[in-house]
């Protein structure tokens, strides 16, 4: 598959990017152009950081969230400001009330790693419909795949309801492909036009694309993987 995947590429003379982009818009039935790729969803938190938060502002998320969060605001001078969780989940109330005037995105890890905690997506819809329409809500949404949970989404429907949301996945975890540094993100279309334009158009390298292609298209061994976990839990 990665052979065919790899040969496929020099379709697109605009660069590899695009099969990727495509693959992702057909496997998850998304508009390929609220579509981006980075190497890995870390690459794609900077980017977002680098196009919507500098010196003067603030970066929100919980207590125990993702590290790179606080690292990627510090690296473009921006104040990184955690939130208490209750029982190492994130809080709702928490979250909002540190929100200020200088804060520009909040992230919000759900289900979070390495604390194994979510919230329902009642609460995720709480958590947007108490920010300011500016403020973007990054939610990382890394280890979705793995959620069997009646209550859980990982935000996509937010997007689609044209609320400032990005929605960030990886094939680090469920896909096995953690050294490639594949990521990809979906958001409003004006979000994704910011994010490219600080975005180096060689961040992805060919190999990570092929093989990122070659993984989406064989979501059946995404389902393998979701029943191992599972049953070995």
């Amino acid at each position: 598959a990665f052979k065919d995947a790899a040969t496929s590429l020099h379709r697109y003379p605009d660069g590899a990017h695009v099969a990727l982009r495509e693959a992702i818009a057909t496997t998850q039935k998304l508009p390929a152009d609220q579509l981006i790729c980075g190497s890995g969803s870390d690459e794609l938190i900077g980017l977002l950081i680098h196009a919507y938060a500098g010196a003067g502002d603030e970066v929100l998320y919980s207590a125990h969230g993702f590290l790179m969060y606080k690292i990627y605001a510090q690296g473009h001078g921006a104040t990184p400001v955690t939130a208490p969780e209750k029982n190492i989940t994130a809080d709702v109330d928490a979250l909002l009330a540190a929100v200020t005037p200088r804060t520009k995105i909040v992230f919000l890890a759900n289900p979070n790693n390495p604390t194994g905690t979510m919230i329902p997506f009642s609460e995720v819809r709480r958590l947007r419909a108490g920010l300011r329409e500016e403020i973007i809500l990054g939610l990382d949404a890394a280890y979705a795949e793995y959620m069997e949970s009646a209550d859980y989404e990982d935000g996509i429907s937010l997007v689609n309801e044209g609320t400032n949301t990005v929605v960030l996945h990886t094939l680090s975890k469920i896909y096995g492909l953690p050294a490639l540094r594949i990521g990809w993100g979906y958001a409003p279309a004006h979000i994704i036009d910011m994010m490219n334009r600080v975005r180096s158009p060689f961040n992805v390298n060919t190999p990570a694309l092929a093989a990122g292609v070659a993984a989406m298209e064989d979501q059946a061994y995404v389902r393998e993987m979701r029943e191992k976990n599972a049953s070995e839990l």
